[in-house]
């Protein structure tokens, strides 16, 4: 797999729009399973040129998974390697991960 494979981590709004049932995890080598986007949520940026938020996947019952680097594959073909840690279970008792994205915005050229 090379570095042109993976795509810019996308942007809260992009997240917000996707398909929720859209996404796999990648657990091992050639193996992964399917997850769901259980929310996208704002956190505080370092400064205006930045986003920060939370994203957080909720997988399938019965599955726990430890905090490490993980390949996520999104539902246009994307893929990025994130850190996902594990949080407190959704109300509905699956178990959540959740990655901190703090990314610079991308301008256009109306804001140059």
């Amino acid at each position: 797999m090379s570095a042109q494979d993976f795509h810019a981590i996308p942007s809260q709004a992009e997240l917000e729009q996707a398909d929720p049932q859209g996404f796999v995890l990648q657990v091992a080598p050639g193996q992964g399973i399917r997850v769901s986007l259980a929310g996208v949520y704002p956190e505080v940026a370092m400064n205006e040129r930045y986003e920060c938020y939370s994203l957080v996947l909720s997988v399938p019952a019965e599955v726990t998974l430890p905090s490490q680097m993980y390949r996520l594959f999104g539902p246009n073909e994307q893929q990025w390697l994130l850190l996902f840690t594990p949080i407190m279970p959704g109300a509905d008792g699956r178990a959540r991960l959740e990655a901190i994205i703090h990314r610079e915005k991308i301008q256009s050229a109306a804001d140059c």
